[in-house]
């Protein structure tokens, strides 16, 4: 029988450890960071503690196998929005109308303030608080966001009405998709902002999906593609969305394709295609929206 000195069976012991540690480290899923310090943990936990320290690596490879194998999570069950209210350390804004909510907490301007500035900045967020100060004690107040609402309405309208117009005096093809274009970004705009009604939204979007697609009979640009694709995904038709996006990705310059990047990330995530929406999101420069951003971030862990 042969018998081994102290010397080598602790040599022994190290190659060992250090196969080991190289095993598991090159298994590991993508996620799972591959730094010197983690490594150098798994080496020492099998070299201080030889037997259960091997015991714990043939545990930990038939885990990380098992992970390799099926989805890490189910698509339907991810929490998305749970993920994009996570507190994000991020510095406060001193421009525009995030630095609003920044003057709120400090106590420097009061919601009626506020609310007035907030009429200068029309976007999602501050129709909604808009629409929130309807029900507010405060007579200036509720009459006022009645004001900044009805304003946007009536703008958007006019523009609609002037552009129908416009629309049936012109016989030239490409004014007629710019104009198409224009009418479906407008009936857009008042799905994205919620000016509307919920009770209209359905006919809204049937009325942008109209000319947007009378738009691309006439003439087909990236920016036609893009709007086209946001419809077509707001409608569930994915697979028409995916083929007008990627048009207007391959087609466009940077800044589009930046613009398209999301898009095409969230139609791959419900296709179950990780391994694309890691690569959309890593081509995808410091982004400004801060969902977008955390997204970047929570996809392929650099800013």
């Amino acid at each position: 029988m042969l018998k081994l000195s102290p010397e080598s069976l602790i040599m022994l012991h190290i190659i060992l450890s250090i196969i080991v540690t190289v095993i598991i480290t090159i298994l590991m899923p993508k996620h799972f960071k591959r730094t010197i310090r983690n490594t150098l943990t798994i080496f020492l936990f099998n070299l201080l503690i030889p037997v259960a320290g091997y015991i714990f690596s043939i545990i930990n490879f038939l885990i990380i196998a098992r992970l390799k194998k099926n989805n890490l999570f189910e698509t339907k069950k991810l929490p998305i929005r749970d993920i994009t209210l996570e507190k994000v350390k991020v510095k406060n804004r001193k421009l525009g109308e995030a630095a609003l909510t920044q003057l709120i907490k400090s106590k420097k301007i009061n919601n009626e303030h506020a609310l007035l500035i907030m009429g200068n900045f029309i976007n999602p967020q501050t129709i909604e608080a808009a629409k929130t100060a309807l029900f507010s004690d405060n007579d200036e107040i509720r009459l006022y966001a009645f004001a900044i609402l009805s304003k946007l309405e009536k703008e958007i309208d006019d523009k609609i009405s002037f552009l129908k117009t416009k629309l049936k005096k012109i016989d030239n093809t490409k004014e007629k998709a710019l104009i198409h274009f224009e009418l479906a970004s407008l009936y857009w705009d008042m799905v994205y902002l919620k000016v509307a009604d919920k009770e209209l939204i359905p006919f809204i979007i049937k009325e942008a999906l109209n000319h947007i697609q009378n738009s691309l009979k006439f003439h087909k640009t990236p920016e036609i593609e893009l709007l086209a694709g946001k419809i077509h995904l707001k409608l569930g038709n994915r697979k028409e969305a995916k083929k007008l996006l990627s048009s207007a990705f391959n087609q466009g310059d940077k800044l589009m394709k930046m613009k398209v990047v999301p898009y095409l990330a969230e139609i791959a995530f419900y296709e179950k295609n990780y391994k694309t929406v890691e690569k959309l999101f890593s081509i995808l420069e410091t982004p400004l929206h801060p969902d977008i951003y955390f997204m970047k971030l929570f996809w392929t862990g650099k800013k």
